[in-house]
This record gives C-alpha cells, sequence and structure tokens, in this order.
C-alpha cells in the first residue's frame, strides 16, 4: 500500500499546453505589452485545476499586462447553455470580465470583436469526434485572426480518444460547423492539429504557434465535463456512437444521469438490445434498465432502455457501435424516424451531423453493418 501511495505522489502530473503558456516567461512578458484575446471556457483548467480565465488574466496582470478579451464557444464559458442552444454575450463570474459569444453571437461580427488585438490565446477541450463544434468553432476564429494580421497561440490538449481513427471523411458539398474539417469522423487529431490543419492558408498572415500537452488518456481525479452532456469518462468513450442517435427520436439519454451513456425509447424491446450490444464486437457493454428522464416529455417517467459502458481490455469502436445500433434500430423499432434539420432547408439531420449521406442510405437500402464499416476502410 505505501508503495502505491509512493508511486502516487512521485507521479507527474499531464500539463497541458495552458500550462506551458503561464510558465513561458518571455511568451507572456512579451503578452502583457500587448492587446489579448482568449477563447476558452471553463472546462479548461491548469493541471492544478485554476481555470484558463483566471489563469491567463494572472500571469498578464503579473506582468502588468492589459485588460484581456474573452471569448467562448458552444455552451458558453459556464458550460450552461444546452446543445444547439444560442449563447448570449455575457460576464465571466472568475475574473469579472466581458464573455463575447462566437456561437450564435459575435461569430458573424468577426471583424468587430477582433479590432484591436495583437493575439489571440485558443485553449479548449475536443473529444475526438468531427462533429463537436469546439474545434471548427476555434479554427474559424483563428482564421479570421490571421487574415486580420493577428497572433494565434493555440494550448494544446490531449485527444481523450487518443490516435483512434474511425469511418469516412465528409462529402464536400456537406461541409458545415458539423463536418467542418476534412478529417474521418473519429479524426485521431489534437485540436492544435485541427486548427493548423484549417488556417494553412492563411498560415504566413500572422505568427500562428501550438504549445503542446502531454498525452494522457487516464482522466484526471475530478472529472471536469468538456460540455454540459458528457458528464463522465465513459459518455467521452461512446459519444461517437451514440452522438448519431442525436439524429434520430431514439434517445441518447440527454436529460438523464446517463447522458451519453445509454439508449432509450418507449416501447423498446431494451432486453433484446443489451443481448445484441454485448454480441457485437465493438469494445462496449450493455445491460437492461429503465431510464428515468428530468425533462419533458417523459419528465420523472420510466423509459425502456439500456445502459453502457468501455470495456476495460478490449479495443473499443464507438462508431461502429452508433451504425450497429442504428441497424438494429430501424429492424426492431416499428416507431424508429429519422429527424428533420431545425433550419428551413430540406435535410435529414444524420446526413449534417454525420456529413454524409451515404450512411442513411446505405442502412435504409439493409446493407449490413459489415459492408457499411468496410466500405470506408
Amino acid at each position: 500500500m505505501t508503495g502505491t501511495n509512493n508511486r502516487a505522489k512521485n507521479r507527474k502530473p499531464a500539463l497541458s499546453g495552458l500550462d506551458r503558456l503561464i510558465s513561458d516567461d518571455m511568451m507572456t512578458r512579451r503578452l502583457a505589452r500587448q492587446q489579448v484575446g482568449l477563447l476558452t471556457n471553463h472546462a479548461c483548467t491548469t493541471a492544478d485545476q485554476v481555470p484558463a480565465t483566471v489563469a491567463i488574466k494572472r500571469s498578464l496582470d503579473a506582468q502588468g499586462g492589459n485588460s484581456l478579451r474573452l471569448f467562448t464557444p458552444e455552451h458558453g464559458m459556464q458550460l450552461s447553455a444546452g446543445a444547439g442552444e444560442a449563447v448570449s454575450n455575457s460576464k465571466d463570474p472568475l475574473t469579472g470580465l466581458p464573455v463575447y459569444s462566437l456561437y450564435e453571437g459575435a461569430e458573424n461580427n468577426a471583424g468587430s470583436v477582433l479590432e484591436g488585438l495583437d493575439a489571440l490565446i485558443i485553449d479548449l477541450r475536443d473529444v475526438g469526434v468531427r462533429c463537436y463544434t469546439y474545434a471548427a468553432t476555434a479554427a474559424k476564429f483563428a482564421t479570421a485572426a490571421l487574415e486580420r494580421h493577428i497572433e494565434v497561440i493555440v494550448c494544446d490538449r490531449a485527444n481523450p480518444l487518443g490516435p483512434m481513427i474511425e469511418g469516412p471523411r465528409p462529402e464536400p458539398d456537406r461541409r458545415s460547423l458539423l463536418a467542418y474539417f476534412d478529417v474521418p469522423f473519429v479524426h485521431g487529431r489534437t485540436i492544435g492539429e485541427l486548427i493548423a490543419l484549417a488556417i494553412a492558408p492563411v498560415i504566413t498572415q500572422a505568427p500562428f504557434s501550438i504549445y503542446p500537452a502531454d498525452v494522457s488518456l487516464q482522466p484526471p481525479l475530478g472529472w471536469i465535463p468538456p460540455s454540459p452532456a458528457l458528464s463522465h469518462p465513459d459518455a467521452v468513450a461512446i459519444y461517437a456512437g451514440l452522438v448519431l442517435l442525436e439524429a434520430t427520436n431514439v434517445s441518447e439519454g440527454r436529460g438523464t444521469s446517463v447522458s451519453f451513456r445509454s439508449v432509450a425509447a418507449p416501447g423498446l424491446n431494451a432486453e433484446a438490445l443489451g443481448r445484441a450490444v454485448n454480441e457485437w464486437n465493438t469494445g462496449f457493454g450493455a445491460a437492461r434498465g429503465e431510464i428515468f428522464f428530468t425533462r419533458s416529455p417523459a419528465s420523472g417517467q420510466p423509459v425502456p432502455g439500456i445502459t453502457l459502458w468501455p470495456q476495460r481490455a478490449r479495443r473499443r469502436e464507438p462508431l461502429a457501435l452508433g451504425v450497429h445500433l442504428l441497424a438494429w434500430l430501424l429492424e426492431n423499432c416499428e416507431d424508429f424516424a429519422w429527424l428533420p434539420t431545425a433550419g428551413s432547408k430540406p435535410d435529414m439531420a444524420i446526413d449534417v451531423l454525420f456529413g454524409r449521406s451515404d450512411l442513411r442510405t446505405q442502412l435504409e437500402a439493409g446493407e449490413s453493418v459489415d459492408a457499411i464499416l468496410r466500405s470506408w476502410r
């Protein structure tokens, strides 16, 4: 027991790009003489759990720096806005500084919100899946900054899925905020690598640098959700599969204690689905159980469902799990339906989310999951 405690004490914390930036005295002294912007949210902290807004402000203040201008992506600085919910400009409660929203907010006013800045710092946590919007928001804003000859500094963070790659690239005519990068659906890159890929056409317009992060796939004690619905590390591991259900009338667990760790729908044959999940070779297990929602239309009511978890000793393929789930639901759920997009453009949400229409058409044509997965390889 003593040996275990000693190993824990001697284990060095995994440092993020943020830790390396604030320890770079030469850089912080230079930034303190400039007008600086910071794109982040409260999920981003130093190794000792100091939020990025506080850590950067302290570093600049210690050098007699100017005021800091804050920006935030989907879900807002405090991660209190729901998925797809418009984020308003606000004030950061930790620093008292104003916060400009880049999600349904200032993204269309990049010129005005960037005006006067000399440097833009970006620190956001990605989850390794193409449709997660933080990296796309950061890349678009970094491009706008470089086009205006504003220096861009990325504080990188480890990809929680590591180098895992799954799925196809998006179709060229389906590029959107959910399919912004020309990479596989599970892309295996860090957020810094994604941003560098996107800003390549304008990289010579101003200095661009990345402070690297240590690669650590072990979640730190005191899990900080990167967004409201990913409240457990297992949810990140399964996200690439269950996010596909967002484009259907079957729930992936939002509004429950097992968000992105469950599948639920009225009339679902949960026992049969649980057996099927355990038979698929995707690295995830499942068990039948009633799922209780905290919001309408099923608030407080038990809904048939399953809970899922990653099997620790198995290779995990979350996207393969998601395709298996869609195929099973199409065949076994009489009420299963694809959802349309929320906008005026007639489109199916799955095509926008996945960046391709062939997944839906192949499933509807009855192609086997194995054939679909092989076509991507």
